[in-house]
Formats: structure tokens, sequence, C-alpha cells
């Protein structure tokens, strides 16, 4: 698997803008929002693939709960 191509900044950003709301922390249940559904899923795994050149399947999105735990996933260091 290759490096992440972004920093973690650029990562909450991207995740905030998918999620549609003004930032993220690592710490922040990116489900728990009123947005969270499929497609929400697949933005996330897109980004993940194109930013950080991890493919994620739809198991290893099922478990993240938080952005430290996608962080963690998409190989972004934190």
């Amino acid at each position: 698997m290759s490096d992440a191509a972004i920093g973690e900044q650029e990562f909450l950003d991207r995740v905030a803008g998918i999620l549609e709301v003004p930032s993220v922390t690592p710490g922040t249940d990116f489900r728990a929002g009123p947005l969270w559904d499929s497609l929400t899923a697949f933005a996330l795994r897109v980004m993940v693939r194109q930013r950080c050149g991890r493919d994620l399947s739809a198991a290893d999105i099922a478990g993240c709960r938080t952005v430290a735990d996608l962080m963690s996933a998409a190989g972004v260091a934190g």
C-alpha cells in the first residue's frame, strides 16, 4: 500500500467537506451526523482511494467509528 499523499489537516478538511460540517477532529464520530448514509460512506472511500492510495472496503469503513480510525485505515499519520 502506498504512503498517504495528504497530511492530517488536509484529511480532516476533506472529511469535513464530505460530511458537510465546518470541521472535524480525530475524535469526531463521523457516522453520528444527520447526513451519514451509504453515499457518504462511498464518498469517503473515493476520497481515501484518490488522496491516500488506499482502497478501503465497505467493511473497512464500517469498522471505523472516529475520524482517527478512518485516518489510520487510510494510512494518514495523526
